[in-house]
């Protein structure tokens, strides 16, 4: 499979349903957890992109995948292709975000999180595959289960994560009204928050906190995710935990299109808030994919 694609590096992009960009020649990447559909971005076929939406939930021998919901996502599948299959030097993420913090984090905020907080602790992982160890990487393998996550001094993580803000700030006076800076934000750091290096604390870190969905969260759920992180989603640390399963970096980027439920101004709740900012997202997402 790898044979056929760019010499490396070669780095994997992962969006959501709201990602609408044109990848070349979609193909079938058969892993030991199921099937998925990745396409390449560039001539080269060194930037390799998957819908974690549209990418798993397969039927038939060909390359049309229907929607998943986040519980449904073959998560592992997903990973394996890229990171293993593809030998993917690096996975930058797009996920959408409700934001915990609407006067911080407003909504139309783009920012890139250090951490994330599982609501429900559940083993993701790799194990069971003779290729993943306990605390070591067996000889010829890929991964181990037991590892530090969201590790601030993870070095391969933080160059991976310097190079992705490097390249997407120049992205931001092109996208003018449709993105607000977030509290700690400037046009230099954007879409890195207060520093390009992780936080220690709550007043220095963004920290996406994984829900299990497919429903919103309620109101007194929010309540007590507020003291946990920053931004909710229902897919992304799930993303991550493989990531650093197999060693390969995961730089997370959120896209906040509502506030969360109880937090909201808008007169007809979160829900509406989300539809209402679902174009305005789709675009600067997709922007992002092309940058």
């Amino acid at each position: 499979m790898a044979s056929s694609l760019g010499h490396e590096p070669r780095f994997g992009i992962i969006g959501g349903s709201g990602v609408q960009v044109e990848g070349k020649d979609p193909w079938r990447v058969k892993t030991p957890f199921g099937d998925c559909v990745l396409v390449a971005l560039d001539s080269d076929r060194r930037v390799i992109f998957a819908n974690r939406h549209k990418c798993t939930s397969l039927g038939g021998s060909g390359t049309e995948a229907s929607y998943a919901p986040p519980h449904v996502v073959n998560y592992q599948a997903l990973v394996w292709a890229l990171a293993v299959e593809c030998k993917c030097a690096g996975i930058a993420a797009l996920g959408s975000a409700g934001t915990l913090h609407p006067t911080r984090i407003p909504v139309g905020s783009v920012v890139v999180a250090d951490d994330y907080y599982m609501v429900r602790p559940e083993p993701v992982t790799f194990w069971g595959h003779e290729q993943v160890g306990a605390f070591d990487v067996p000889g010829g393998g890929v991964g181990r289960v037991h590892y530090t996550p969201a590790d601030a001094m993870d070095q391969a993580a933080l160059s991976f994560r310097a190079r992705v803000q490097g390249i997407l700030k120049a992205l931001l006076p092109a996208l003018g009204e449709k993105v607000k800076l977030a509290h700690g934000q400037t046009p230099d750091l954007w879409p890195c928050v207060h520093s390009h290096q992780p936080g220690s604390s709550m007043e220095d870190s963004t920290v996406y906190v994984n829900t299990i969905g497919p429903r919103f969260e309620t109101r007194a759920e929010i309540r007590a995710y507020q003291a946990a992180g920053h931004v909710v989603g229902m897919t992304c640390a799930r993303e991550w935990m493989l990531c650093e399963e197999v060693g390969v970096p995961y730089c997370l980027i959120c896209f906040c299109d509502n506030a969360c439920n109880g937090l909201s101004t808008h007169p007809s709740g979160a829900l509406q808030e989300y539809l209402d900012h679902k174009q305005s997202i789709t675009d600067v997402t997709t922007r992002v994919v092309e940058q």
